[in-house]
């Protein structure tokens, strides 16, 4: 049976481990990257946002194994007409490991980042999702934003 709990900083490594997982299932195997500094940058993120709370994951586990990951950053941005608390949630790191898929646990994930979202006072949610995840949002009543554009600096 799932059981879903709140990750802690016991979990990290396990969220680090998850998310290069997912990361490599992205991009069918290549790393444009060190995995290493990856893993590295991964960690030192959980460890300062788990600690000031603007970074929240929560786990999925059977029989004592963590088989699902996710994970939800909170900031702020100006008011908008559509969103004027300005309080915004990221989901990322939605990963459940290959031989648990199918089996709801990314829905119970969700729901739970949802929640927390909501209680925080968050009155949007935005995410990059792959084409396996889009269906599991779609369902919720995500929809495509068009018109987001971004830069990168590097």
């Amino acid at each position: 049976m799932t059981e879903y709990r709140r990750a802690s900083a016991d979990d990290i490594d396990q969220l680090v481990k998850n998310r290069v997982a997912m990361r490599l299932e992205r991009e069918e195997g290549q790393c444009p990257v060190s995995l290493v500094e990856f893993g590295e940058l991964t960690r030192k993120y959980f460890i300062q946002h788990m600690g000031d709370g603007s970074f929240i994951a929560w786990v999925a586990e059977n029989d004592g194994r963590i088989v699902g990951t996710s994970g939800m950053c909170i900031y702020h941005v100006p008011p908008t007409y559509s969103n004027l608390s300005g309080k915004v949630a990221y989901l990322v790191n939605m990963y459940t490991v290959p031989e648990y898929r199918n089996q709801g646990i990314a829905n119970g994930l969700l729901e739970r980042l949802i929640g927390e979202a909501r209680e925080r006072g968050c009155t949007r949610i935005t995410l990059n999702a792959s084409k396996a995840g889009q269906p599991i949002y779609e369902d919720y009543g995500f929809t495509e934003v068009l018109g987001e554009m971004e830069y990168f600096l590097e």
